[in-house]
């Protein structure tokens, strides 16, 4: 009996402990909170009135806030306040000003009514004053969430006088304020980079603003821009925050609306005392129309809205998961399951090697030829690499038209130049790639055009917003500027070409050009927006793929589902002054997906660091070679390339890719699964168990009893051999 008596206590005393920490965590969710979704891991509370959500780790009780919860000691103002106690954030235009203004929960009137689901919620938002009005809706999975902008909701009753410019979806969820929470923000910076969680001091002034896709060179202005310091563009539309102390994180994804979409990361310190990462999503724009060659410009307001949704979604991560590695792995099995990388070709390790076959130069009675690696030349090569052990390549050439690599542009045919060997020639170098079971391609660039060449073309000449036609400065000897074409005519001339190239049993083609460019643009006398181009360049490609093995690149992440490979990738980013340091996040969600090959080896600046970075990301090398000097370049456009001769390389990419290929053979068709870093030490943990420890600085380290010389690395398998 006594026992029993003893057994209830305990019971009873265990009951108690389970009730106070339940009422203790519900105590942290504040007062007008609603629960309204939940999955195994998380549960999602609303506010109604400002669309602010909670998320909350039901193994641990942390929280993820989307607005601050108090203003006590905060002195912004009104309009930053409206921004971070809203969930979501409009900004419209009024007439044509240039300046939006926002339209939030706190600062303006609005009708906020709710439908809910077991899985979410579908909010109606009106703001009377302006007559505009939009639908949210938030479903949660498995993964964590997706919001949904859809615009056929969006309603303009007054849009002669206001018209929708922007929406920021949830941009204050996770925020920290002046260092107080421990962690850091996830930008698309290159491979990827994070931005720490510590007071700042007030010591940086700018943000992390950069578009998706790059520069819009039909808004934008690109002259200045060409003349700055480069910074890396953002083909990963992706942001997170990752608290490490509560073990508590997101990786957002934007999976539609892309194309109109920027990222903002803001460290505390600038503008407000908040450390805040959030997509922006512009609809309408102002911008300067001129009147004239010298009379000024009046103020115009884009004829009609981008024609997209917006589909943002939001990965879900708590405890030992809710690292940069967890969250990037989250991304790439949800793009494995949706068959996003269903075309890439599952190849075995293997080096890329790029050729450039001919250049032009200026002469006496006009431009001569630069020949610079031949067809046969070519094979020589691939002959000298695969008798010391170099297996297997995949082959690009560059410059094989007759007018070379500057003067062929656009690609609108197909006919190997005669100095290069000629069609015999290449089918002779097709006939050695088949026999040594190698990839080869030729690259088409059906985006660029040399006015020189195709002046007649000029009228297909892609033009900005403003109907101005797009200069690019080449900074070359021959040709001094090049310009871009209309996304319809470069369809129509990449159709040719893919269909010429099938005709004629080309193995394969390397896209380059529109894989990196998205842009508004003026044609046939009216603007025609990002979506538009997007359509035109996922046709194009797509079509290429049906055709034949389509390498892509540099390439934006929307164009991922059609490429055999991915070919000229970041290795690092820009270096900015608030970034702790760069991570390897594009490896990390593509690792086990699809071959992916690094920029060129040529040009780096420290090449044992450069090596460590292939190990460390799973990357796989590439060299732009040349049989003659390129010394023989410098009268030609392509005068940047200053070290490409073949016996310069011959034995740095045997050695390369003898170590390489031992390595990839442990992790072929594996993930990383983890990136942890111990000051210079990152060991990198892939999902077969094997570890790689990667020293990157000059003295000797250790890490998990693994003592590793300066710029050393150590392979560990699975068994601990």
């Amino acid at each position: 009996m006594l026992k029993r008596f003893k057994l209830l206590a305990l019971l009873l005393l265990a009951l108690c402990f389970t009730f106070a920490a339940v009422a203790e965590d519900a105590s942290l969710i504040p007062e007008g909170y609603s629960k309204v979704a939940e999955n195994s891991r998380f549960n999602l509370y609303l506010r109604e009135e400002n669309l602010s959500i909670i998320v909350e780790s039901k193994a641990s009780g942390k929280l993820l806030h989307s607005t601050v919860q108090s203003l006590e000691g905060i002195k912004d103002n009104d309009t930053w306040k409206g921004f971070y106690q809203s969930g979501v954030v409009m900004e419209y235009i009024e007439d044509v000003k240039s300046t939006n203004t926002q339209a939030d929960f706190i600062n303006m009137a609005s009708e906020v009514t709710c439908e809910y689901a077991n899985s979410g919620f579908t909010a109606h938002v009106k703001f009377p004053d302006i007559g505009i009005s939009y639908d949210v809706t938030l479903e949660m999975d498995e993964t964590g969430f997706v919001v949904t902008i859809p615009q056929d909701k969006i309603v303009e009753e007054m849009s002669d006088k206001y018209t929708v410019a922007t929406f920021t979806v949830f941009p204050f969820l996770g925020h920290s304020y002046l260092g107080q929470d421990e962690g850091y923000m996830i930008i698309p910076d290159g491979q990827g980079a994070i931005i720490e969680l510590k007071d700042n001091e007030k010591r940086y002034s700018s943000p992390f603003d950069r578009p998706v896709y790059g520069t819009n060179i039909g808004i934008e202005d690109t002259v200045n821009s060409m003349w700055s310091v480069a910074t890396e563009p953002v083909i990963i539309p992706v942001l997170g925050m990752v608290h490490t102390e509560d073990q508590i994180g997101f990786l957002s994804v934007i999976e539609e609306g892309d194309q109109a979409a920027r990222i903002m990361a803001y460290p505390n310190g600038v503008r407000t005392g908040f450390d805040w990462v959030a997509a922006r999503y512009t609809y309408r724009m102002v911008y300067a129309q001129p009147t004239g060659p010298s009379s000024g410009t009046v103020s115009m307001r884009t004829e009609k809205p981008r024609d997209f949704d917006i589909v943002q979604r939001f990965f879900l991560e708590d405890g030992e998961s809710a690292t940069y590695a967890g969250l990037a792995s989250a991304w790439r099995d949800h793009m494995a399951a949706k068959g996003t990388f269903q075309n890439a070709d599952q190849r075995p390790f293997d080096v890329q090697i790029d050729f450039i076959g001919l250049e032009k130069e200026n002469y006496v009675l006009g431009k001569r030829d630069v020949v610079m690696t031949s067809f046969q030349q070519a094979e020589d090569m691939i002959n000298d690499l695969a008798a010391s052990g170099v297996e297997n390549m995949a082959i690009v050439y560059r410059g094989w038209q007759k007018d070379g690599l500057t003067g062929s542009l656009p690609t609108d045919g197909y006919s190997p130049a005669a100095a290069l060997g000629g069609v015999e020639g290449f089918n002779s170098l097709k006939k050695l790639a088949e026999e040594k079971h190698l990839h080869l391609a030729l690259e088409a660039d059906f985006l660029t055009l040399n006015p020189a060449v195709n002046p007649v073309m000029t009228y297909n000449a892609f033009k900005k917003i403003t109907s101005q036609t797009f200069r690019k400065p080449s900074f070359g000897l021959v040709y001094d500027s090049l310009n871009y074409l209309t996304p319809a005519k470069t369809l129509e001339i990449g159709q040719g070409v893919i269909t010429a190239m099938k005709q004629e049993s080309v193995p394969g083609i390397s896209l380059t050009g529109m894989t990196q460019l998205m842009a508004d643009y003026y044609y046939q006398n009216h603007y025609h927006d990002t979506t538009e181009l997007q359509t035109y360049y996922r046709t194009l490609v797509s079509e290429a793929a049906q055709a034949m093995p389509t390498t892509l690149a540099a390439a934006n992440a929307y164009l991922w589902p059609y490429a055999d490979a991915l070919s000229d990738m970041p290795v690092a980013g820009s270096d900015y002054t608030y970034t702790a340091r760069e991570i390897p996040l594009l490896a990390i969600a593509t690792s086990g997906q699809i071959p992916y090959y690094a920029e060129y080896v040529n040009f780096q600046a420290n090449n044992k660091e450069f090596f460590l970075n292939m190990l460390e990301q799973g990357a796989r090398p590439c060299f732009l070679l040349t049989w003659e000097d390129p010394i023989e370049l410098q009268n030609t456009n392509s005068s940047g390339i200053y070290s490409s001769k073949y016996e310069l390389y011959r034995d740095t990419i045997i050695q390369w890719c003898k170590e390489l290929n031992s390595f990839q053979q442990l992790v072929q068709g594996e993930a990383i699964l983890r990136h942890d870093v111990e000051g210079n030490v990152t060991r990198v943990t892939w999902s077969n168990g094997v570890k790689v420890y990667l020293n990157f600085g000059d003295k000797q380290a250790s890490m998990d009893d693994v003592t590793l010389d300066g710029m050393a690395y150590k392979v560990v398998k699975q068994d601990g051999q």
